[in-house]
């Protein structure tokens, strides 16, 4: 029978994998103290955190979304959690990496499926969503404005010419 604290943190616990947007899972052994503070403080920076949570309680509370993880939540592991921009949580992740050489990722949740650590890797080296953002803007306007420029460079031509008329009169 479960105790009272264990239906109070899987309840804590679903609330957070449905706010979230990713989930990335790493085994943190090896890293003080000092350093999971220095990377909750980055994550808390980038909109996310990082938990360290029981096995069991994880997969209770991932069998809502109908992802089965048993097999690979094995030992010891902590999930951060992305409520905003997965990718900026990825990214910390990935300078802590280079930092200390650690956490190891072993796997994530994203966009309602799971995802290995070559994605989770891929996904830290990608633009921020402000700058693809951006990006799309500028290729949908671009079109536009070019049309523009064309149509303002004839009326430029026209004025230069009738400029040069006039000078050529005087």
């Amino acid at each position: 029978m479960p105790s009272q604290k264990n239906i109070q943190l899987l309840g804590e616990l679903k609330q957070k994998v449905d706010k979230s947007t990713a989930m990335f899972f790493v085994d943190y052994a090896g890293l003080t103290h000092r350093q999971l503070e220095e990377a909750r403080r980055e994550l808390k920076e980038a909109d996310s955190e990082i938990a360290i949570i029981k096995n069991t309680l994880m997969s209770l509370a991932l069998k809502e979304k109908k992802v089965d993880t048993k097999e690979k939540l094995q030992g010891p592991h902590a999930t951060l959690f992305s409520y905003g921009d997965p990718i900026k949580t990825a990214k910390v992740l990935a300078s802590f990496i280079k930092k200390y050489g650690l956490p190891k990722i072993k796997f994530g949740f994203f966009e309602n499926a799971i995802i290995d650590e070559t994605i989770i890797t891929k996904l830290s080296t990608l633009p921020s969503r402000e700058v693809i953002l951006a990006k799309l803007l500028g290729t949908l306007n671009a079109p536009i404005s070019n049309f523009v420029y064309g149509l303002n460079a004839n009326i430029v031509k026209l004025a230069m010419i009738l400029k040069e008329i006039d000078k050529s009169k005087n």
